[in-house]
C-alpha cells in the first residue's frame, strides 16, 4: 500500500513563512492600516497560522523526543510515530 501525501499539508506554508505572515498581520492590525472587516479576516487567518505553527512545533518536539542516548553514549534515533493530523 503506497503512502499518499496529504495535498493539504503540501499547500501549508513553512514555519518561517507562517511566522512572517503572523508578524505582518499583527503589525497591520496594531497600526490600524486595515479596516474592521479586514482586521477580523486577518485575525481569523492569523489563528489558522498559529494552529499550523503549533502543529509544526509539536511534530518537531515529537521527533526530538525520539532521539535517545544509546548505551554506547552515541545518539540513536527510533522512528517517530505517524502524525495524527
Amino acid at each position: 500500500m503506497a503512502h499518499m501525501a496529504n495535498p493539504e499539508a503540501q499547500n501549508q506554508p513553512s514555519f518561517e513563512q507562517s511566522l512572517a505572515q503572523l508578524e505582518s498581520i499583527v503589525t497591520a492590525i496594531e497600526q490600524g492600516k486595515i479596516g474592521l472587516q479586514d482586521a477580523i479576516a486577518q485575525y481569523e487567518r492569523g489563528m489558522k497560522l498559529i494552529q499550523h505553527c503549533r502543529s509544526v512545533l509539536t511534530d518537531a518536539e515529537a521527533k526530538i523526543h525520539q532521539l535517545q542516548l544509546g548505551e554506547d553514549g552515541k545518539l540513536s534515533s527510533s522512528p517517530a510515530p505517524p502524525s495524527e493530523e
